[in-house]
Formats: C-alpha cells, structure tokens, sequence
C-alpha cells in the first residue's frame, strides 16, 4: 500500500505545485529564469574562487561579465529595434505589392483568393501595426533584465558563500548546495545549448550580412537566443528574416534565407550537438517534448526555454532522494 500512496501523494503534490506556479507564472518566470542564468555563470566563478580570487573579487568579476555582455545584447537588440520600427512603414508598400502578386498567382490558378486577402489578417497596415506592437514589447523585455540581473548578484554572493564554506571542508547540506548538486545536469545542458547557439547565431549572422538583408546582427542574436527553445526555435528564427527578405529582395534571396538556416541547423542539430550531448548527458526527444506540453501550459511562453532545464533538475532529484531512500534500512524513517 505503501508503494502506491507515495507515487499517488507525489503525483497530486505536483499538480498543485504546476496550478499554482501556473497563477504566478510572471513572477515564477522571473525567479526561475534568473536562477537558470546563475547557473550558467557560476562555473565560472567557481574556478575564480579556486584559483585562489578571493569569494568577494570573484563574485565582482562575474557580475561584471554578465552585466556587459547583457548590455552589450541588450544594446544592440534595443538599437535594432528602434531602427525597425522607424523602418517598418517603408515596407508597408512592398507588402501591398506582394499581396497583389500573390492574388494574381493564384487567380491564374482558378482560385479566387481577393476575399481571403482583403481580411484584416491580411491587411498590410493592419500587419505592420502588429509588427510594431511586438517590437515595443522587446523594450519591455530589455527593461525587465536589470531585474533579473539583481536577482542574479544575490545569488552568485550566496554561492561564494558556500563554495568558500565547502572549501574549508565545512557542512555543506544547505540550499545552496542543492543548487550545485540538482545543478549539475541543467550546467552541462546550457553549456552545449549556448555554445551551438553561439555557432548558429555567427553562421546566420554571416549569411544574412552577405546577402544584404537588414539587421544582420539582430536576427543573429535571435537564432542564438531561439536555440534554447527546443524544437520550435529554429522556426521561430527563420520567420523574421525570412520575410524582411522577402520584402526586401523578393522570393529569390528568401528562398537562399530559408536553405541557408536550414542548412545551418540541420548540421549544428545533427552533427555538432550529438557529440557534445553524448560526452554531457542523454536527452529523451520524448523527454523534450513532454517537457515543452507541460511547461509552457504552466510559464506560458518562457516555458519552452525553462521547460528543459527545470525537467532536469526534477530528473535528478527524483534519483537522489530514491537513492537515499534505497540505501535507508528498511525499518528505519
């Protein structure tokens, strides 16, 4: 009986923690990405301190780093944005343009398509006001990352606290040393996610640049940031500078776009991050995949970056404490 009650109990536990997180996702969504961004910078700092930095100095030089490069996408996201939303008016027309040749198109193929295309979902003022209103939001998102970054410097301090009490051999079973232990796995994930992320979004970058499409360096930092969206990210980077340049260019170049990042993805998802995966850690696409269903019903969007990461970390808890529970005689709590 006891078998059973526990999975059962474990299993209503979780479904409460889910509703409620899924309640509170904005601010869930806020503490649970800045700690995944601790995560990803205290390795880091771990070796500053075992180098022989001292816990404070190392605590400095890491928030320096990770302010700077947060700044340093952040300005250029922010410039990037700014330029487009001057520039979007100007491909209103090229939009028209392209409505009209797709009516001709498909008129030539006995299809009367003027009703779908004069709707309001295809009513090019109508789709650059929309366009506009998802850039203004990006400001909101750069604005909201000096949050995240404070809670980021409390952190990393509380983790030279432990590293330092660990490095003196002292009593190590605290928050804290959770974090470094359930840790582990969500390190090693984000290191192979950041680094092929990192090739991806230079390679797409590159490609853009040579082709002429605007904002190279922002469709870039995209692919970069999309590529810890499993599945669906690399879709969701394509789209933009695919249809910029399409508006721009015309099918030709959107045509050499879409090869080119597949291209580009099909080698970095098939070649390059299975030997990294192999040497750090195994990922179920079941596992993914069932990841991304529950999480982004509980997080909302910033599910499918947290979805894999938080997933780990449960993964893992789950084998110690049944480990723990293995080793415990039984007869004894």
């Amino acid at each position: 009986m006891q078998s059973i009650k526990n999975p059962l109990v474990t299993f209503a536990a979780a479904i409460v923690i889910i509703g409620g997180m899924h309640l509170a996702a904005p601010i869930v969504n806020l503490i649970l990405l800045s700690f995944l961004l601790a995560m990803a910078v205290t390795p880091f700092m771990e070796w500053a301190i075992r180098k022989g930095i001292r816990p404070g100095l190392a605590v400095t030089i890491t928030v320096l780093a990770v302010v700077l490069v947060g700044l340093t996408l952040a300005g250029l996201m922010g410039v990037s944005i700014s330029r487009m939303i001057d520039q979007l008016p100007a491909y209103q027309s090229r939009l028209f343009e392209i409505r009209e040749s797709l009516i001709a198109f498909l008129t030539s193929m006995g299809i009367d398509a003027s009703g779908l295309f004069s709707s309001v979902q295809f009513n090019p003022p109508q789709i650059i006001q929309l366009a506009t209103k998802l850039l203004s939001a990006g400001f909101g998102m750069i604005s909201m990352s000096l949050l995240i970054i404070m809670i980021v410097i409390f952190i990393l301090i509380e983790a030279a606290g432990h590293l330092t009490k660990t490095a003196r051999e002292a009593d190590s079973k605290t928050g804290m040393a959770r974090f470094f232990l359930f840790g582990g796995d969500v390190r090693k994930y984000l290191g192979i996610v950041a680094l092929t992320g990192l090739l991806v979004g230079i390679l797409n970058t590159i490609l853009l640049i040579v082709l002429g499409v605007d904002f190279p360096i922002m469709w870039g930092v995209l692919s970069f940031l999309f590529n810890f969206v499993p599945s669906f990210g690399f879709i969701l980077s394509l789209f933009p500078p695919a249809l910029l340049a399409l508006l721009e260019f015309g099918w030709g170049k959107t045509l050499i776009v879409v090869i080119g990042f597949v291209l580009i993805n099909s080698a970095s998802e098939n070649i390059i991050k299975p030997r990294f995966m192999k040497k750090g850690l195994e990922l179920s696409l079941l596992l993914i995949f069932l990841s991304l269903i529950i999480w982004t019903w509980a997080l909302g969007p910033m599910g499918t970056i947290l979805g894999v990461p938080l997933t780990l970390v449960l993964h893992r808890m789950y084998w110690e404490y049944d480990s723990a529970a293995a080793a415990t005689p039984v007869g004894k709590s």
